[in-house]
């Protein structure tokens, strides 16, 4: 290896060419005045007229849960209508708060994660983790300490405009399902 070295240096060496500087001090390229005219490729606009970007959505849905909601031992199916506020962080939902009523006049608050799988395409989907409580409105404010009233929910979903969520959650009670539509507008 030692030996190819010295033919290599000696070929670099040999070969480089005479650097020169250069032969003249001046150009011969003719220069013209740049003009006042505004560029078309970048065109002013008001700010006045530019659209602010979204920061956060609030969600409509209807939906059909079914499963063992409060102490009762029976399954308490049926419809609801949901709220919920989203947040925008980089452009994707990643905290929501959600608010329900069901037909049976229970109100549900909850709190949820969610975790995009492909951030990228055009179904948006993702799975969502949340805390939830049901609430009884005769039970004034003794609900909020039951531990029955609480259950986690799994649920996956698709969409960024109109949305389509399936979950299952589970609670003391037992477990519960549901699946909702909605769609998102945004502010």
């Amino acid at each position: 290896m030692r030996l190819l070295l010295l033919p290599f240096f000696l070929t670099f060496v040999l070969n480089a060419a005479p650097a020169s500087a250069a032969p003249q001090t001046t150009t011969t390229v003719e220069s013209t005045p740049l003009r006042g005219d505004d560029d078309p490729a970048l065109v002013r606009t008001n700010p006045a007229f530019r659209e602010d970007p979204v920061t956060f959505f609030m969600n409509l849905s209807i939906g059909y849960d079914g499963g063992n909601l409060l102490e009762r031992d029976e399954y308490v199916q049926g419809g609801y209508f949901a709220l919920r506020f989203m947040p925008l962080k980089n452009d994707q939902i990643v905290w929501d708060y959600h608010l329900e009523v069901s037909e049976k006049n229970l109100l549900g608050v909850a709190v949820g994660r969610r975790w995009y799988c492909c951030p990228g395409d055009e179904f948006m989907p993702y799975a969502r983790a949340s805390a939830n409580m049901i609430l009884d409105p005769k039970d004034e404010l003794a609900g909020f300490a039951e531990i029955r009233r609480w259950r986690l929910r799994a649920a996956v979903g698709i969409g960024e405009k109109f949305i389509w969520e399936f979950g299952v959650g589970l609670a003391v009670t037992g477990p519960d399902i549901y699946a909702q539509f909605g769609y998102n507008f945004g502010f």
